[in-house]
């Protein structure tokens, strides 16, 4: 008898960061639960290297790959009329009937992807994890190239025709509500958690440590930030700190780790004019295998970014006892376990720097994260169970006479 089969959707490569160690998260657990439930999973995704990586981990999956008609297709699903022609001519786009022809009865992105519109006949769970596009008009990487349109389009049909919505935040739940007219009982609240990474086994080996830190000529004790250079990430706010902390006669060193999708250029002159070169120490990419060792070196994760309401890296440093300075807009998922501070205020921020040295603020903070954690790992024990009561819903309702 067939058994109800997910097709689970990775179209992220590894450089990009917290949304692809969340997928790996998400796609663990459902590899695990659905064992568990007599479903059959296959994760598939478009990019060959990431063949390897999830085999690393112990996931097997297929290379799909996508080709030029795939495209045409996602191109013309953005034109209105299309629906409509597409409907009369009964035509599925080339994704869809790959997707099909493995047996895939309902597919689950993992991100807000935008091939969700293609899909004429399959349903689908997806997940959203923020609407910052529409938060934050102001910064180009969010408006330019009709960025912002695009992602309209692909946000309301998410919200508005999947069969089952993950968000990381009750706030983005609301949101969805707010904005697309999505109906609040389709929607499961599952929090970010911690990288496989950042807590897989001998990756806290203090040798193993000190060997990585080494290899990037780095000390104990800098300011730590994983983040790719986009305009958003706010950066400079953070040199801004550092300036006035100089100027007071302190020095920090600062560590960042991330790719650069445009924005590394203007960090870098920013650098030059204030003249704290010999402070800012840029690794660029780094390896997951690394992201543990260069959160325990650090003093401090500073996470200055303008997007939320949630973010994976408090999450880390929380795991590995790193305290966490971070933007008091997102006060919502930090609760007590990070100081916070005002992003469009350096002062606010060298003032969070300042706090967090203190050795009695630093225990305290240590105590809090780890009772943080705890916190969401209950929120989101809930939130998979809530996903596992709709899929067995699902199931039903495409296969009844399994019962």
């Amino acid at each position: 008898m067939k058994r109800y089969h997910v097709g689970i959707f990775l179209e992220l490569p590894l450089d990009v960061g917290g949304g692809f160690q969340q997928s790996l998260t998400d796609i663990i657990w459902m590899r695990d639960w659905a064992k568990t439930a007599g479903l059959e999973v296959t994760v598939f995704t478009t990019l060959p290297d990431n063949v390897a990586i999830l085999a690393d981990l112990g996931i097997s999956s297929e290379y799909l790959k996508l080709g030029w008609l795939d495209r045409l297709f996602l191109f013309l699903r953005y034109l209105g009329p299309f629906d409509l022609l597409q409907f009369a001519m009964r035509v599925c786009a080339p994704f869809e009937k790959k997707l099909s022809r493995a047996g895939v009865d309902i597919v689950y992105f993992t991100t807000t992807s935008n091939w969700n519109l293609v899909l004429y006949k399959l349903p689908f769970i997806i997940t959203i994890f923020d609407g910052c596009f529409r938060d934050s008009p102001e910064f180009d990487e969010v408006r330019e190239f009709a960025q912002f349109e695009r992602r309209d389009i692909v946000w309301r049909s998410a919200a508005t025709k999947a069969a089952v919505i993950i968000t990381n935040a009750d706030e983005l739940i609301d949101m969805l509500c707010r904005r697309y007219a999505m109906e609040r009982d389709h929607a499961v609240c599952i929090p970010f958690s911690p990288s496989v990474y950042v807590s897989r086994p001998g990756t806290s080996e203090e040798a193993a440590d000190d060997a990585i830190l080494s290899k990037h000529d780095l000390e104990p004790g800098y300011l730590f930030y994983p983040a790719q250079f986009w305009s958003h990430k706010n950066h400079a706010t953070i040199l801004l700190a550092m300036r006035l902390l100089r100027d007071q006669g302190e020095r920090h060193k600062l560590v960042l780790c991330g790719s650069d999708p445009g924005a590394r250029t203007a960090f870098e002159a920013l650098v030059a004019q204030y003249e704290l070169g010999d402070s800012v120490h840029m690794l660029g990419f780094v390896p997951s295998t690394e992201l543990g060792a260069l959160y325990r070196g650090a003093k401090a994760l500073v996470m200055a970014t303008y997007f939320g309401p949630t973010n994976l890296p408090p999450l880390e440093a929380w795991a590995v006892g790193t305290p966490v300075i971070y933007p008091e807009a997102f006060k919502a998922q930090a609760g007590d376990a990070a100081v916070l501070f005002d992003y469009d205020d350096p002062a606010s921020l060298a003032a969070a720097i300042v706090k967090v040295g203190e050795a009695e603020e630093r225990t305290r903070l240590a105590t809090a994260g780890k009772q943080r954690l705890a916190h969401f790992a209950e929120r989101i024990d809930e939130g998979h169970r809530q996903l596992a009561r709709h899929l067995v819903r699902l199931r039903y309702r495409r296969y009844p006479q399994i019962y």
